[in-house]
């Protein structure tokens, strides 16, 4: 997924790693309660947390790396281009770089216009940021992203601590993980701009998908 390191995570990052982690909890619920029903109910929460603080680890050390490259990429990239004295060359670059981006809709004299004032003012541009491999940005974004694993595991594993049936705990705990996923897929539609309901249905049918395999893998 592509983040944005200036402002630890995004809300499409957040609510992607909410749903990525919805799954990851159903495959362990189904695994850690169905194939053994004598397994207890702490045991249950405590390798439903374990899990997500894990893969939670994991993930948020894969988005601290990737904006430490985006950012140390754009970083070199300046620097190439503002090492570069000739204006025409200078601005045969910035006309590609426009190609591709938000730009890409303007006409070719609305190209050259931006391409005219990335030139002009590339002298006075500076890179955000200090040079170091891990920013505060970084890591407080990694441990945003242990914290919603975190928060989703516990949610998913409450329906254990309360109801004394495991199999009413299992039925009840997925179920608000497929709400979740319709949720989800609203916001990715909100995101979009289209079929709102329509990806949320997707998701909740993703999430019912995998229910199904688990329980006929582990039941």
């Amino acid at each position: 997924m592509a983040h944005q390191p200036h402002h630890y995570l995004s809300y499409q990052d957040r609510v992607s790693e909410v749903a990525f982690a919805v799954l990851m909890v159903i495959i362990i619920n189904g695994y850690v309660a169905l194939s053994n029903l004598n397994t207890g109910f702490w045991y249950i929460v405590g390798v439903n947390l374990g899990a997500c603080f894990g893969w939670g680890l994991i993930d948020g050390l894969v988005y601290a790396i990737t904006s430490s490259l985006e950012r140390n990429s754009a970083r070199r990239q300046l620097a190439a281009l503002q090492g570069i004295r000739d204006p025409t060359a200078l601005k045969a670059q910035a006309r590609q770089a426009v190609s591709g981006s938000v730009f890409d809709s303007l006409s070719p004299e609305g190209k050259d216009a931006v391409a005219d004032a990335f030139v002009a003012h590339m002298p006075t541009a500076s890179a955000a940021g200090s040079v170091r491999l891990f920013t505060r940005e970084d890591v407080t974004g990694w441990l945003s992203i242990i914290s919603i694993y975190l928060i989703v595991g516990f949610v998913l594993a409450l329906p254990f601590l309360v109801l004394p049936d495991k199999i009413l705990a299992w039925v009840t705990s997925n179920v608000i993980g497929v709400i979740w996923l319709f949720w989800f897929g609203t916001q990715l539609g909100a995101c979009i701009g289209q079929h709102r309901l329509k990806l949320g249905a997707f998701m909740a049918t993703i999430g019912l998908l995998f229910l199904a395999v688990s329980y006929y893998v582990w039941a």
